[in-house]
């Protein structure tokens, strides 16, 4: 019987004027980038002239925030030309970038008093969407890139898969077929989000490549920021560029695309006010449908409110809310068009993903702040709400889908198909763990544990070509009690972790909190040689650093005490299974409940040469560890002996859950506990 100290812990992981109305029909001439027999469809650049028109009127009652005007008469919406026959499809997807349900919720109590009435919310198709990457808790690139693509990557990546290659997105389908095609953002153009539904690059940073990569390939219509990225390639882009909101309200179709960039970087906060050049979102979003609507064939157009997820990653209510209008103002524009045109229309409204861990402590009047906390200035797990019309989007209604499926739904529209066909879904850190297979255990004792609603459900095992992937179903309680995987790289050789092992290169959190608990090993022929560790429902990023959650094992030789490290690991937490001071929303102190903690410990982490020996087998068991570290819950997977509350002993471990493994690093067979 061996002694396990739990202190073999890591913390890596790895955040105007009237438009000249005579002008009817720009698009019935043939391609809008081949040019126009009226007006010569010059190729160089050309910054507007402002020689028409007056201001344009006061608000146009429409929305929240009051200072967006009417945008004239810009192509009259609905005024397609004589086509002589039905017109294609017209199409708006709306991305409230970092929008998640309690902003929605908290932009309604400070419009109207109430939550559940913003516009976006009487839309008649509702559901929710998982939205985490190949790294685990996405950004915006990866997001932007499946909601784009359908295709999962990794942060930092944008139209590209996990290998780098290009992926085609649903503005160039959408110009495959014939469709006129927009993007309309608050952010930099060349911002994650509007940018994964264009370009190819692996860097989202890198401004000028993104930039230079956008101007080869201009959608009709380009409406945002970013004049300080673009302005060195206009004498090279063969576009009518614009860089006022009077300008932009002035310009017609002239057989090119048209160009406009009205802030340097990113368009102000709402809260501190536009410049009378700077076009609202929703001036810009009705323009573009004004702009887009003169095609017949059918268009298809991406509308980002980008300065939610700013404000959340500032923690700012002040200003988040009047975003999260000035978004409605703008989906609020669609709703309106949609309801006289004759095309077949899909709206869309989601976001790329939570940001912040916002929540609202209490009710407030209409016209003040709700009350508000965030949980921290970056991206959460969290579910964000899906608002939908057309009868292609009734595929999400009252369901829980990853969001590749937005992108299934708008390439079917595009394709005008008859149905949604449903995308193939990446295996994903992100706490759903019904797709890791079967439970191997369940857990024996019914009882939460600690001061916290904390309870193990039950153990999933299984591998790929990326590494072990663990999922624990249950609830788990942010702040409060640990999570410890134990891990057995070569099980049956019962080399690994002893009774004379002490680690003297603590690193905050996760180790002082696991330092003291201890286990006691009879299962035969099991030696751990790593475990990862999670305080306090604390998920990990691929690449990122936590004091709280990570990966500690050994560098060379499994088995080598004297050797460890702190490895790289990915864990996250299901939406549902987070209990914050009250019962987790879609799990119970009890049952089977198909999220929770998953895990992925890559190969790379886990062996030297980053793969596995043919025949390997691994071994793992579960425990749940007093917030003190003072001793170890007899909530484990495989149970422990012990069938009481534990007390300051040492606990058993009599069986773990085994996986048999082949050299490409996949399942030999099914997870089965042993002996």
């Amino acid at each position: 019987m061996r002694l396990v100290s739990t202190s073999l812990l890591l913390a890596l992981c790895a955040c105007d004027s009237s438009v000249d109305s005579s002008v009817r029909d720009p698009f019935d001439t043939g391609s809008p980038d081949t040019g126009n027999p009226d007006t010569g469809g010059g190729t160089g650049a050309d910054t507007n002239d402002s020689s028409a028109g007056g201001e344009t009127g006061e608000s146009g009652g429409t929305g929240h925030t009051g200072d967006s005007g009417d945008t004239g008469e810009a192509g009259e919406t609905g005024d397609t030309g004589d086509t002589g026959g039905p017109l294609g499809p017209g199409i708006i997807f709306y991305i409230g970038d970092g929008m998640g349900f309690v902003h929605v919720a908290g932009g309604g109590m400070y419009a109207n008093g109430s939550s559940g009435s913003l516009v976006m919310e009487t839309l008649p198709v509702q559901g929710r969407f998982r939205t985490a990457s190949l790294s685990g808790v996405t950004d915006s690139a990866a997001a932007g890139t499946a909601l784009a693509t359908g295709t999962k990557t990794y942060n930092e990546r944008l139209g590209v898969d996990r290998d780098a290659l290009s992926v085609p997105n649903l503005i160039e389908r959408a110009q495959a077929a014939g469709y006129a095609v927009g993007i309309v953002s608050t952010d930099r153009l060349t911002g994650a989000t509007p940018s994964a539904f264009l370009v190819h690059e692996e860097n989202r940073s890198d401004y000028s490549a993104i930039a230079s990569a956008w101007t080869t390939n201009l959608p009709d219509l380009s409406l945002g920021g970013g004049l300080s990225d673009f302005s060195p390639l206009f004498g090279s882009m063969s576009a009518q560029i614009v860089t006022t909101r009077g300008d932009m309200m002035r310009a017609v179709n002239d057989g090119r695309p048209l160009f406009g960039a009205f802030a340097s970087t990113t368009f102000p906060f709402v809260v501190e006010g536009y410049s009378a050049d700077q076009p609202t979102l929703e001036e810009m979003t009705e323009y573009a449908i004004d702009y887009l609507d003169d095609a017949p064939d059918g268009f298809f157009l991406v509308v980002e409110g980008a300065r939610i997820d700013h404000a959340s990653h500032s923690s700012d209510e002040t200003s988040v809310y009047d975003e999260v209008l000035s978004f409605d103002d703008a989906v609020a524009v669609g709703i309106d068009w949609a309801s006289t045109s004759s095309r077949d229309v899909t709206m869309l409204v989601t976001a790329d993903h939570e940001c912040g861990g916002l929540a609202i402590t209490g009710t407030t009047p209409a016209g003040t702040i709700p009350s508000s906390t965030w949980r921290w200035g970056e991206h959460t797990n969290a579910d964000v709400p899906v608002y939908a019309s057309g009868s292609l989007t009734t595929a999400l209604d009252g369901q829980r889908l990853d969001q590749v499926w937005a992108h299934a739904v708008m390439a079917a529209a595009i394709d005008q198909a008859a149905s949604v066909t449903s995308p193939t879904e990446t295996l994903l850190v992100d706490g759903y763990t019904g797709d890791l297979g079967s439970q191997v255990t369940t857990q024996a004792w019914g009882t939460t544990y600690g001061a916290a609603y904390n309870q193990l459900d039950g153990l999933r095992l299984t591998s790929d070509a990326d590494g072990l992937r663990v999922g624990v179903d249950g609830v788990f309680e942010r702040g409060d009690n640990a999570v410890l995987v134990l891990v057995d790289l070569d099980y049956g050789s019962a080399t690994g972790l002893g009774a004379d092992l002490t680690v003297s290169d603590t690193l905050d959190t996760l180790d002082s909190t696991l330092t003291t608990a201890s286990l006691l090993v009879s299962a035969s022929g099991v030696g751990f040689d790593a475990a990862f560790g999670a305080v306090g429902a604390e998920e990990i990023g691929l690449e990122k650093l936590s004091s709280e959650a990570g990966l500690r094992g050994f560098d060379g030789d499994i088995g080598d005490p004297g050797n460890f490290s702190w490895l790289i690991a990915i864990s996250n937490y299901d939406d549902g299974n987070i209990a914050e001071g009250a019962a987790a929303t879609d799990a119970g102190a009890t049952g089977l409940t198909e999220g929770g903690l998953e895990t992925l410990l890559p190969w790379t982490s886990l062996f030297p040469l980053g793969i596995p020996a043919a025949g390997t087998t691994v071994a793992v068991s579960v425990v749940l560890v007093n917030s003190g570290g003072d001793w170890a819950s007899n909530q484990a997977l495989p149970g422990l002996a012990s069938a009481t509350e534990p007390g300051a002993d040492a606990l058993e471990i009599i069986q773990v859950a085994t996986l048999g493994i082949d050299a490409s690093g996949l399942p030999t067979g099914a997870a089965a506990l042993s002996p």
